[in-house]
């Protein structure tokens, strides 16, 4: 069981991988324009994610049975890097920020590799939760199947409040209209 359990409250799925031994069929290095399958249906599909949260900043990668996440920024996964330091928020290992070495390399259709730990020590522990291009060796076959977590999934938010103003109760007693000059008033 996960150290620390993840609530999916305020997140939304866009992104699915079922049980099995490949990993997304997505090769748009998790910009959320590749969009295929049936949404909310049992075999891959991909939504746009930029229409389902405009805005969103942030990426959360889960096992089906969602015993193994991260939560990590937009500008984490986004971005050319080789087994460089990314951020992870928290995480079912680590209630806490820490960092762990990932890829999302130019030409390379099976990137990004996000993990729990350093991509390398996480083939094996079966810490990889994301990969795309229908990679499968053990990337997919130590974390997917059935028996192990039964699939994956990408839930993205948008943290960032709206701005609005609230004009209730105010009334408007000065204007100035497009241009290079303030307001004439010296009061």
């Amino acid at each position: 069981k996960p150290a620390v359990t993840v609530d999916i409250t305020g997140w939304k799925k866009v992104r699915h991988v079922p049980a099995g031994y490949n990993w997304h069929t997505a090769t748009d290095q998790l910009t959320g324009t590749h969009v295929y399958g049936a949404h909310g249906g049992s075999n891959n599909w991909s939504i746009n994610f930029e229409q389902a949260v405009p805005g969103y900043n942030e990426f959360l990668f889960a096992t089906g049975d969602k015993e193994k996440w991260l939560i990590t920024t937009k500008d984490q996964v986004l971005g050319y890097y080789s087994n460089e330091p990314r951020t992870i928020i928290k995480s079912s290992k680590v209630n806490g920020q820490y960092q762990a070495r990932w890829y999302r390399r130019q030409g390379a259709p099976e990137d990004p590799w996000i993990s729990l730990s350093d991509h390398h020590s996480a083939i094996h522990a079966g810490d990889i939760l994301y990969g795309e291009n229908s990679y499968g060796s053990v990337h997919a076959s130590a974390v997917l199947p059935s028996h192990k977590h039964n699939g994956a999934d990408v839930y993205i938010r948008n943290t960032k409040p709206a701005v609005t103003a609230d004009t209730t109760g105010w009334k408007k007693v000065r204007h100035v209209p497009a241009g290079y000059n303030w307001h004439i008033a010296t009061d």
